[in-house]
């Protein structure tokens, strides 16, 4: 008996021994993590295992290779840290499942956060979800619902819409693709950017966080603040290129458009700057005033807005609307001034080289004008000659004045000469120093004063259209006064010197006035100032007539 009882009594000693032991095994395994984590071991390696740092409890469900983990779970992999409230690992896998505060630290620059997480350790990628979730890279911040994280590209992803938020702007998308490296991203569908001086709208766009430049490969609008509420804003059109947030400066590639409180620049190329309103347009541009009803056209627009001064460069056309009627102008170089006075703003063009003009009532060509819109006079220079109707005129420089936008007075200063062809096709001819041309409502030639030097041939004819002959006159200064081209009376200052000669005394020597030369085939065309191909009527193809042929009995 006594040996059973001290064999029972070593047992007891034994179990309480080792149940002591047991619980000594226990606390040192829960102690060596702490261990570990005090001792900062080297990061492992891209693709080991996860390691666990710190956990508040832990347990190991052996038969699937899961490590449960509970309260301030703390576990890393190289330079990632993982932390949350409870985690499930799996060992076989190396993959990972964190819920509740999940934070993930990458380095000393990047942080994301969630409600729950899943870490996929042998290709170190995160799928995080959560009512916020949040990556934050020092530079800006980028908040979701869900988020795809590649540790090695370092590139995040969403598709469930999402919000990026740097230190001037505020981008929104339904999907992104942010590169923590390199700071630039890609967003599409239903991208919006807010900034204090700028609203920008387009379907996806490139954007860098660094430099603030938005690159579009896309239709895109934004639209550029002013400073002054009662301002316009502008607004551009482009679906390739890129915009600075920070400069607001523009550089579009392919159909682009500026849109101003009063004029319109469009161009293949477009760069526009806001602050120093300078834009220029390249490619088929089109400039719109519109104030003004006017477009000009060409393949090279620059537009200085400070200034009110715009060009257009190759090919340049300008075309004016009026109510009834459409005033064509082209030439090399066109030229807009704004002149800006203390109440109104007017407008000034100015051609250079190779002028063209076509108006209904009005045709001309010259080497240079000026046309002042408020006072409605066009001014033509260098060898200008014009035609209204029937008549042609020509002199050292014309000046046209426009009356609800009739032609209703012409002055031609030196070597002026005018040709009225009347309807028996005779060329009334009139030359002198000066000469003022005055029209009628319809824009036709009512009269004319000539001073210094005055010569006029008219041919003269009856009322039932036969020609009685042609006057020669000679005269300081004199006035002709005209009825369908053909003059009707004639006054004169002083003794005039004249001759009229029959009709059979009418010859080829003595018909035309020194100077003579019609020159109606030099006359614009709506084809030829539009540079428009034209249209080449065919003839009409003469029928062969066949004979008729006979029956047979």
């Amino acid at each position: 008996m006594l040996k059973i009882r001290s064999a029972r009594l070593r047992m007891v000693n034994f179990a309480m021994q080792m149940k002591h032991w047991q619980r000594y095994i226990v606390g040192l395994l829960l102690l060596l993590p702490l261990w570990g984590w005090a001792q900062n071991p080297t990061p492992a390696p891209a693709g080991k295992v996860v390691d666990v740092d710190y956990s508040d409890t832990l347990w190991v469900d052996q038969t699937v290779g899961n490590t449960f983990l509970r309260g301030n779970v703390r576990m890393r992999q190289g330079n990632v840290v993982l932390l949350c409230h409870l985690a499930k690992k799996n060992d076989l896998i190396n993959v990972v499942e964190a819920y509740g505060n999940v934070k993930i630290i990458q380095g000393d620059s990047l942080t994301l956060t969630g409600d729950t997480a899943m870490y996929f350790g042998n290709t170190r990628q995160a799928k995080i979800t959560g009512r916020v979730v949040t990556l934050n890279d020092k530079v800006s911040t980028l908040k979701t619902r869900k988020l795809d994280y590649d540790m090695n590209s370092k590139i995040a992803s969403y598709n469930t819409g999402g919000t990026l938020v740097d230190k001037t702007s505020t981008l929104v998308s339904k999907e992104g693709y942010y590169n923590t490296a390199t700071k630039l991203s890609v967003f599409k569908k239903n991208v919006k950017v807010k900034s204090p001086e700028t609203d920008l709208f387009a379907d996806s766009l490139r954007y860098s966080t660094l430099s603030k430049e938005a690159y579009f490969i896309a239709p895109t609008q934004i639209i550029s603040k002013k400073k002054k509420q009662e301002a316009a804003n502008d607004t551009l059109f482009t679906s390739s290129g890129s915009y600075n947030l920070n400069s607001r400066i523009s550089n579009f590639r392919g159909r682009s458009t500026v849109r101003m409180p009063n004029n319109d620049l469009t161009g293949d190329s477009l760069f526009y700057d806001p602050i120093t309103q300078i834009g220029i347009a390249r490619g088929n541009v089109v400039m719109v005033a519109k104030k003004d009803s006017a477009i000009l056209t060409g393949q090279v627009g620059r537009y200085f807005g400070k200034t009110g001064i715009s060009r257009v460069y190759g090919e340049a056309l300008l075309q004016k609307f009026f109510a009834r009627d459409t005033l064509l102008l082209s030439a090399d170089t066109l030229i807009s001034q704004e002149i800006r006075g203390v109440k109104d703003t007017t407008r000034r063009l100015i051609a250079d080289r190779h002028v063209l003009i076509f108006r209904s009532d009005l045709q001309a060509k010259c080497d240079s004008l000026v046309y002042n819109l408020a006072d409605s006079l066009i001014s033509f220079y260098k060898k200008p000659i014009l035609w209204n109707g029937q008549n042609q005129s020509e002199a050292d420089s014309i000046f046209v004045r426009l009356v609800n936008n009739k032609m209703r007075t012409m002055y031609l200063n030196r070597r002026a000469f005018i040709i009225a062809r009347d309807t028996l096709i005779q060329y009334n001819q009139v030359k002198g120093r000066r000469i003022t041309a005055y029209f009628n409502a319809d824009s036709k030639l009512d009269n004319t004063l000539v001073e210094g030097n005055g010569e006029s041939i008219y041919f003269a004819k009856k009322e039932d259209s036969k020609p009685i002959g042609m006057n020669y006159v000679q005269a300081s200064r004199m006035r002709l006064h005209f009825k369908e081209n053909q003059v009707k009376r004639i006054a004169f200052v002083g003794s005039p010197d004249g001759v009229l000669r029959p009709p059979k005394e009418v010859t080829a020597d003595n018909r035309e006035l020194d100077g003579f030369n019609w020159r109606a085939k030099e006359r614009p065309t709506r084809e030829m100032v539009k540079r428009l191909p034209v249209k080449q009527v065919k003839p009409t193809p003469v029928r062969k007539i066949e004979p008729t042929a006979t029956l047979k009995k």
